[in-house]
């Protein structure tokens, strides 16, 4: 893989959302080809591309910009559902003049290439670089974005898998609660009848009084089983779904980068505040990608413990590094120290040590109970 390739797939492939995508995408190809700048234009449901993502552009009006078939370049380009180049956008003959006045008086852009990123039925994006002098883009600006909108198009595929994935974890979890409180109220049901059908039978007024009471009480009993399983039904998706999603996660790393990832777990698993699940989460995957990038590891163990008072993640890989070595080239060794600071913040701590077999484990220890945090 060319550097240019690692590059794309590290800025691109690691996001998290579409959004996310798109912008790293456009963030890239500016930064590989070092053009004025690059922008893309997502499809919205009525099927017009609006400009969402600018990089490099000075004047807002630039995001009022909406592409539709045959308007401008990219409207050419969803007609041709293929790259199209233009030497200077303000003379081209085979454009329209929809945009001219905000692209080339406004924002004074001439040379200009645009590529398509297709979803699954349709184009999903139009992926821009532009400059500020006229000349034809090279073969070089194709193709790299054509690599680039390739790796944008697996990485929002995976997103929705992983979203997918998500909606179906919360999906199993609210069916599971509907069975529960189904079986628990048809019992507590099912005794308010046998108490009914007693008490009917009853000449004595104290034994007619007791079994009274008794209706009420297990009555009480249905509304408040009832009441705590619809307050489960109806909270938030992230809250029921953390592991889900954690699980998901590691599984779109496993299809990724080969890595195996065995997944466990301790204790009694409980709702966490956001900002620890996301944390935790966050660590996994940074740690997870560290044993790949710098120890090439093949199999990695994720280790999830929860306590009384706190949540534990420990992350062992095979012998090799979790963190960048000494030589790494400047700009790497944030993401860890970035998750150290987050952990602070949070009272927690993330430690990174060698085990005895040569190998490194990385651990999270965060605190869930309230209290100060330290300045």
């Amino acid at each position: 893989m060319s550097s240019s390739a690692e590059e794309i797939a590290r800025t691109v492939g690691w996001q998290q959302t579409a959004p996310q995508v798109l912008i790293a995408s456009a963030e890239v190809a500016r930064r590989l080809l070092g053009v004025d700048s690059a922008f893309v234009a997502v499809a919205d449901e009525a099927g017009d591309y609006r400009m969402s993502v600018t990089d490099g552009i000075r004047d807002p009006l630039f995001r009022e910009i909406v592409v539709r078939p045959r308007a401008g370049l990219g409207g050419q380009v969803l007609l041709r559902r293929g790259p199209l180049t233009v030497a200077d956008y303000r003379d081209d003959p085979t454009i329209s003049r929809d945009f001219v006045h905000v692209v080339c008086d406004v924002e004074g852009l001439r040379g200009m290439a645009c590529v398509p990123v297709n979803g699954p039925d349709r184009i999903q994006a139009l992926l821009y670089t532009a400059t500020r002098a006229t000349g034809p883009p090279g073969d070089r600006t194709v193709r790299t974005l054509e690599l680039v909108a390739a790796y944008a198009e697996l990485a929002i595929h995976q997103a929705a898998v992983r979203e997918q994935e998500i909606e179906l974890a919360t999906l199993r979890e609210r069916q599971r609660l509907a069975t529960q409180l189904h079986d628990s109220v048809a019992q507590l049901l099912f005794a308010i009848g046998v108490s009914a059908h007693y008490g009917q039978r009853q000449q004595d007024p104290a034994a007619l009084a007791a079994a009274l009471a008794e209706i009420e009480a297990t009555a009480a009993n249905a509304r408040t089983e009832l009441r705590s399983t619809l307050h489960r039904l109806n909270r938030p998706g992230e809250g029921l779904a953390f592991e889900a999603r954690l699980a998901g996660e590691v599984r779109l790393f496993e299809r990724t980068c080969g890595c195996r990832v065995r997944l466990t777990g301790r204790g009694d698993r409980r709702e966490l505040p956001p900002p620890v699940e996301d944390l935790l989460v966050d660590t996994a995957m940074e740690g997870l990608r560290n044993a790949v990038k710098y120890a090439r590891a093949e199999v990695a163990v994720l280790h999830l413990a929860y306590r009384p008072d706190g949540v534990a993640l420990v992350l062992q890989s095979g012998q090799g590094s979790l963190a960048p070595p000494a030589d790494a080239p400047v700009g790497t060794g944030t993401g860890l120290a970035m998750l150290r600071l987050r952990a602070a913040q949070l009272r927690g701590a993330l430690e990174l040590t060698d085990d005895p077999g040569g190998g490194k484990v990385l651990s999270l220890d965060v605190p869930t109970r309230s209290g100060p945090v330290p300045p």
